[in-house]
């Protein structure tokens, strides 16, 4: 499985995935499709990739300019995977990227240096499909309280499988982009985007942190969730 970077700083670079693992392939056009949809709206954003497997979307986000990804993600395999592929795009990636082991329905960001942890421009949401189908209803309900913690004007894009979710089944206003199978629905905040002053990048980088306290700890610190690694998903790896 050939995953890489489709555009921005880091375009072309070759990311590594995990292998044997129930990660699911999301065609690399589907992806770059999305991004053409997002367009300015990831630079300089503070960006959520939900579900982050080995990190295709929050990395995508990174070399477009995004000013900050937090990713959140159970799986011991996946988070080292990510941590790779953050050290191989380098420091100006890996400064502005935070690793949450954790559970992504209820994330709990870790602080932006000394201020309080902004609210989200961008929120990427790509559950395991199971855990969408087995209860559709639950997961559009969970999806929709995620999107209430978006700043103003933001957008949540919450990937699931054709046949599990219709526009009717959200509260309000969404809009669903089919790509053969494969569904992204876009739930935006109302207002604008607002403007944030400039700041240095996350302090401590890339590391795995614990939301229980919102400081690093170490690569295999356990957080909020049960740290299966069977809840993975890998948003944008192509095969």
């Amino acid at each position: 499985m050939s995953l890489k970077i489709i555009a921005g700083e880091y375009r072309g670079r070759v990311l590594r995935s995990v292998k044997g693992f129930m990660t699911r392939p999301l065609l690399g056009q589907v992806r770059e499709a999305l991004f053409n949809i997002l367009g300015d709206r990831v630079a300089d954003a503070e960006v959520w990739d939900l579900f982050a497997g080995t990190g295709a979307s929050g990395l995508e986000a990174l070399s477009r300019g995004a000013r900050r990804v937090v990713f959140f993600e159970k799986g011991r395999q996946p988070i080292e995977t990510l941590h790779q592929n953050l050290e191989m795009l380098g420091a100006s990636a890996s400064d502005r990227a935070v690793v949450v082991r954790g559970d992504a329905w209820d994330p709990v960001p870790p602080p932006a240096g000394d201020d309080e942890a902004p609210r989200p421009d961008v929120i990427f949401l790509d559950p395991p499909y199971p855990q969408v189908g087995e209860d559709p209803g639950r997961a559009a309900w969970r999806a929709q309280r995620l999107a209430e913690r978006l700043a103003p004007g933001g957008v949540l894009c919450f990937h699931f499988q054709e046949g599990h979710l219709e526009a009717d089944d959200f509260d309000g206003e969404v809009e669903l982009r089919r790509y053969g199978r494969t569904v992204i629905a876009l739930l935006e905040a109302p207002g604008e985007r607002p403007e944030r002053t400039p700041q240095a990048a996350c302090a401590e980088g890339d590391a795995t942190a614990d939301p229980a306290d919102g400081v690093p700890a170490g690569p295999e610190a356990d957080a909020a969730g049960d740290g299966d690694d069977e809840d993975l998903a890998s948003f944008g790896e192509e095969e």
